[in-house]
């Protein structure tokens, strides 16, 4: 069985970059829950970013998008992860996601699997609007 890398930063927004001449990676918007008119919908634009260390070998990473105790289950980001000479290094990963679909009200997350055991998950809401009840943390706000 291969060693499993520290899950440094697991991060959930509009979109990612990678910036090729500095290294530097860019997120935008980042969020934790959706608004949505009605369901089922598909959220536009969605990107997955995950930052690790103490990657000891080159290993297959996949991230699934599911909902929690249910039965939608779809596999999004597949990565060929290399193994630094430096296992302090920081590897960051991440991928963008067009129409991301959510089938229903509820809790969802991002898994990452290393090398088919699951190491992490980040956690989102999809909410229908006429849902909220004022609950604050359910806002996407968009300026």
């Amino acid at each position: 069985m291969s060693m499993k890398p520290i899950v440094l930063a697991m991060v959930i927004c509009d979109y990612y970059y990678r910036d090729h001449h500095t290294g530097k990676s860019i997120l935008t918007g980042t969020f934790s829950s959706i608004n949505c008119g009605g369901f089922p919908t598909k959220h536009g634009n969605c990107a997955v970013y995950i930052a690790l260390t103490d990657v000891a070998a080159d290993s297959a990473a996949q991230v699934v998008f599911r909902k929690e105790g249910g039965s939608f289950v779809m596999p999004i980001l597949p990565f060929e992860v290399k193994s630094p000479d430096n296992r302090r290094t920081v590897v960051e990963i991440g991928g963008n996601i067009n129409g991301l679909p959510l089938p229903e009200e509820g809790e969802y997350e991002f898994v990452l699997f290393w090398n088919g055991m699951e190491i992490a998950s980040r956690r989102m809401t999809a909410v229908a609007i006429g849902n909220m009840n004022g609950a604050g943390e359910h806002q996407l706000e968009e300026n």
